[in-house]
């Protein structure tokens, strides 16, 4: 006896297609996020990843809790330490979350 239940449909090969188009794009997207880097107006190279933004964003609160002219050190992409400001972490926040905002968005496939 054939259980038809069991039947693969073209409609099913298509949408089984359509998934693993949308998670093959959403896993590159993932990495291209994490691979993000970014340029300050200083010429300093920051990571940019989610987990950067994380940091910098703390590091932001810190430092303006701080006394005026505060800094904290910080490890760039090239693994080079400055002392970083408020301004300049900021300032690679905001580029790295344009960076990531433009790659969450780009089309996806249908």
């Amino acid at each position: 006896m054939i259980d038809f239940s069991k039947t693969i449909t073209a409609a099913d090969k298509a949408a089984q297609a359509a998934q693993a188009a949308r998670d093959l794009w959403k896993s590159q997207r993932a990495a291209a996020v994490a691979s993000i880097k970014v340029t300050t107006t200083a010429g300093n190279v920051f990571d940019g990843d989610e987990v950067s933004q994380g940091r910098m964003a703390r590091a932001v609160l810190s430092i303006n809790a701080a006394p005026a002219g505060a800094t904290t050190p910080w490890v760039l992409a090239d693994n080079t330490v400055i002392n970083a400001t408020a301004e300049e972490l900021l300032e690679a926040m905001t580029l790295a979350g344009i960076a990531q905002g433009a790659l969450w968005v780009q089309e996806q496939p249908e």
